[in-house]
């Protein structure tokens, strides 16, 4: 399903089911924060995070998944993601069976993963943790599985999407905390009475020590260099470059020129020692293919749609450097120690940078920029992404010479 077309969904069909869904739950909850045992529930017997538009955020959760892990041992942690985050999930320490997908392609295949969904959680105590903050779907969906503890960011006096009365647990979205600062206050507020008083009172700090790391085994690493090898046995591999081009149908102005990318590699290659590599998903094999060939055909190699999500993380571990737009490798590449160079234009680093202390951020912080958030949907009417077309092959040249004279 299109972006635009769940946006119109969220809003068109979210807001009158946000307002209805309040009725029941919302007398609920005003009689749980009242009663005088309601400081003293037991611990729920499942925890289900819910993120489901963008797959970079589920690595960027990490911390609070972890948190969550800690402070409630005796509970099951469970994830509620799209097919494409199992992977990443796995990686997490998610067993297949706390895994649950909910397809999103059409609305017949969403509607008959709700009512199955529904079932799955009858009888349990649940609470649930949406990391999207302002998103209607994942916040009804809290309710749909019938968790008694619903927890996620509201917007009270400030900015912010309508989500009904129904979240038991109100957190203040703070647009100067990284995302990963607010999912971590998500999960903490946990242990926090019921109540419809503006949370959580206590400092977060930082997240990047508490990341997400892969660690690759060296046999898997020299499988896939020799793998690569292949692609291109007149290059010696010396130094590895990659270069993400795309960003996903979420954020298109998130993307950098893809002429910028073929000078950018064209750049690279006057180093004889360089190798380019391209990467994406399968539906962007194509265009990669197209940019390898105005690189150069025989030392820019297509990798996109290659590599599972491991192999990817395996790709990551053995090159020299990831330049990319703001987009998912951003964060799976901050689980390994490959150096980062990330281009950012209509949203802000200061939330969903990436989390390696390896990584280079160009922004260049435009008057107009950021102009996309969780407050408008990720939806801009702008149609002319300076913020990023401003961003200089040169600049970017630059900053991977400093990287790789390292």
């Amino acid at each position: 399903m299109h972006p635009d077309t769940m946006r119109l969904i969220d809003r068109w069909v979210g807001i009158p089911l946000c307002f209805f869904a309040s009725l029941w739950p919302w007398k609920k909850t005003q009689a749980g924060s009242t009663s005088p045992l309601s400081t003293n529930i037991p611990p729920p017997d499942t925890i289900v995070f819910i993120g489901i538009a963008e797959i970079g955020a589920l690595v960027v959760a990490y911390p609070a998944i972890q948190e969550a892990r800690i402070k409630h041992p005796n509970s099951r942690v469970c994830f509620i993601t799209a097919p494409s985050g199992f992977q990443t999930l796995e990686f997490m320490g998610f067993e297949e069976e706390n895994i649950y997908l909910l397809e999103t392609s059409s609305v017949q295949s969403l509607l008959k993963g709700l009512l199955k969904m529904r079932t799955q959680f009858k009888g349990e105590r649940v609470s649930a943790v949406v990391i999207e903050p302002f998103t209607r779907f994942s916040t009804l969906l809290s309710a749909w599985i019938g968790a008694s503890q619903r927890i996620g960011c509201y917007r009270f006096l400030n900015e912010g999407v309508y989500l009904g009365n129904f979240l038991t647990h109100r957190l203040v979205y703070n647009s100067h905390l990284h995302a990963s600062q607010t999912y971590f206050a998500l999960a903490k507020a946990l242990i926090e009475p019921v109540s419809t008083k503006p949370l959580l009172k206590e400092s977060i700090p930082s997240q990047i020590q508490n990341r997400l790391r892969i660690n690759i085994p060296e046999k898997e690493q020299q499988t896939l260099r020799k793998r690569l090898q292949a692609e291109c046995p007149e290059n010696p591999l010396k130094k590895i470059v990659l270069l993400n081009a795309n960003a996903s149908d979420i954020v298109p102005l998130r993307k950098w020129p893809l002429e910028n990318f073929v000078e950018l590699g064209k750049q690279l290659l006057e180093n004889s020692e360089f190798t380019v590599v391209l990467t994406g998903s399968p539906e962007e094999q194509d265009a990669c293919a197209d940019l390898a060939l105005q690189i150069n055909p025989d030392r820019a190699v297509n990798f996109a749609g290659e590599t599972s999500f491991k192999e990817l993380i395996t790709l990551y571990s053995i090159s020299d450097l990831l330049i990319t737009n703001d987009s998912g490798p951003v964060h799976f590449a901050s689980t390994t120690n490959i150096p980062i160079i990330a281009l950012f234009g209509p949203e802000t680093p200061k939330i969903f940078g990436p989390m390696s202390p390896n990584a280079k951020v160009i922004s260049l912080e435009l008057a107009c920029s950021p102009c996309v958030s969780v407050f408008n949907q990720k939806k801009s009417s702008c149609t002319d992404n300076q913020c990023m077309k401003q961003i200089t092959v040169a600049m970017v040249i630059q900053e991977t010479q400093k990287i790789l004279r390292k």
